[in-house]
């Protein structure tokens, strides 16, 4: 047995040059790990697993580092159902790979085409969104550290000039990258080449994807015809000058957003129904460079991993900003809209909840991001202070009719509020004390069996309230929670 730099090969069995293709792969995506900080020691890893080259390649690397790093590792193969007879044969491989691996493997189906006709959306980027949400979903349930997925440098290439094509600011031009969040591509720093010479020495097949011959999607098209004509008429050498740009646009990018940010902070606040307010009084003393990043922090922030609009909403969004109007519809069930000096930005969202609250259980909301307490008191123990818009109430418990809940508002919902006569509508009582409709969904009630009894972060209802006869009350609180979200009331 020969022994070469840290790997040992058998010299009757592998060919140097075989030798040298596996070393260097390995080397290239230790290194990319290394130098991007990809793994740590003990990290559980989701691998995104195809069956084709990349992500084989991508777990029979990892799998060589999982005692050295002391990975723990699972994959997911999803099954689009758009090539029923292909996918049956994938679905096999992977459970053959993954049983020869020893890891665990995961069958995850989603039904893409009834999804993109559903949602009126294309084929390729349902399927992509619906993957990811797949892989964070998955993540979560097997509290995995790290989400590991094969892209690699070609497929970084494709992307910059496809972006290039289709029109993109400079942020489009940074390409994939190689971390987001817990989500790794090791691979990236690897040519497709390497990767097929990798598998070719380590004797391992894979699936072959006959749609990726078909140039019917976009991305086929540039990939199988126009990167060829590029390479043969223009430039060989054109997939390193693609990747070169974003290498240079990636230092200046990084300078630019450390500098937005700071700009971003001092004119942007998320309520706690997750939409960002802009402050038009500073946001209008902005370049319109800076103004267009902040617009698209803001829409990224509220799509989450939806696909970003293009510059033309973006700028139409900002002319509402500087010129004034009143509401826009955008793209990805996307709300703007003007409230007095500030411009919110949210994602339509149907809300409705009904949560229990109990003494000594704290009810958490997750939109609005609120959190709920009660607790029973002695009248004796409690100073009665009496201010509107309270963030703590007191309640004569006796008056209460248990079980509590809290709710969203809904229409026609009915109270009568401290000190008044008669009852009123929750939606008039709310236009007398001028909050907009924008954020009346923030606003929750807590309910006994009668009714509403508080109107959370206004008034109690009359019918609870204390008086000399009160022997014990109940004391119930609202926080907001802190991180991603101010309170608007």
């Amino acid at each position: 047995m020969t022994q070469i730099g840290p790997y040992s090969v058998f010299a009757r069995t592998f060919s140097l040059t075989s030798y040298l293709a596996i070393s260097t792969m390995l080397v290239t995506v230790k290194k990319t790990i290394a130098e991007h900080d990809l793994l740590d020691k003990g990290d559980s890893v989701l691998v995104g697993l195809s069956g084709g080259p990349d992500s084989v390649a991508l777990l029979n690397v990892l799998c060589k580092l999982r005692r050295s790093m002391k990975l723990q590792l699972h994959a997911v193969y999803i099954n689009h159902r758009l090539r029923p007879k292909a996918a049956t044969k994938e679905e096999a491989f992977c459970r053959r790979l993954c049983k020869k691996l020893k890891v665990e493997l995961t069958i995850k189906r989603a039904d893409i085409p009834s999804v993109a006709r559903r949602t009126k959306r294309g084929v390729e980027e349902t399927a992509r969104d619906l993957r990811y949400c797949i892989y964070e979903e998955l993540a979560d349930s097997m509290n995995c550290t790290k989400i590991a997925l094969g892209h690699h440098a070609d497929d970084n290439a494709e992307t910059i000039l496809f972006r290039i094509l289709r029109g993109t600011g400079r942020a489009g031009l940074l390409g994939i990258p190689i971390r987001r969040g817990r989500i790794i591509r090791p691979l990236l720093h690897s040519t497709k080449k390497e990767i097929l010479d990798y598998l070719k020495n380590e004797k391992l097949r894979f699936c072959t994807d006959e749609s990726n011959a078909s140039d019917e999607y976009s991305r086929n098209y540039l990939r199988n015809r126009l990167l060829p004509d590029i390479r043969q008429r223009l430039n060989p050498a054109v997939d390193s000058a693609l990747l070169n740009l974003a290498d240079t646009v990636a230092a200046e990018e990084s300078f630019l957003a450390e500098y937005a940010s700071v700009k971003i902070k001092k004119v942007l606040n998320r309520t706690v129904g997750g939409k960002n307010e802009l402050d038009l009084t500073v946001f209008r003393t902005y370049d319109v460079w800076l103004r267009r990043r902040v617009l698209r922090h803001c829409i990224a922030d509220c799509l989450r991993l939806g696909a970003m609009p293009g510059k033309q909403v973006i700028d139409r969004l900002d002319r509402l900003a500087i010129d004034g109007g009143g509401a826009i519809s955008l793209p990805g069930h996307m709300q703007a809209e003007l409230v007095d000096d500030k411009l919110v930005v949210y994602r339509k969202v149907k809300v409705s909840y009904c949560e229990r609250l109990a003494p000594g259980q704290p009810c958490r909301l997750e939109r609005p991001r609120l959190t709920l307490r009660c607790r029973q008191r002695p009248m004796k123990e409690v100073k009665v202070t009496r201010e509107r818009r309270a963030r703590t109430v007191l309640m004569d418990l006796a008056s209460l009719s248990p079980p509590l809940v809290v709710r969203n508002i809904c229409p026609g919902d009915r109270f009568r509020p401290l000190g008044m006569s008669g009852s009123r509508k929750v939606a008039d009582y709310l236009i007398d004390r001028k909050v907009r409709r924008v954020y009346r969904d923030e606003i929750p009630l807590v309910c006994d069996r009668k009714g509403i009894v508080w109107l959370v972060g206004f008034e109690i209802a009359d019918r609870v309230k204390i008086d000399r006869s009160t022997k014990e009350v109940l004391k119930v609180e609202v926080v907001r929670r802190r991180g991603k979200a101010v309170a608007a009331f």
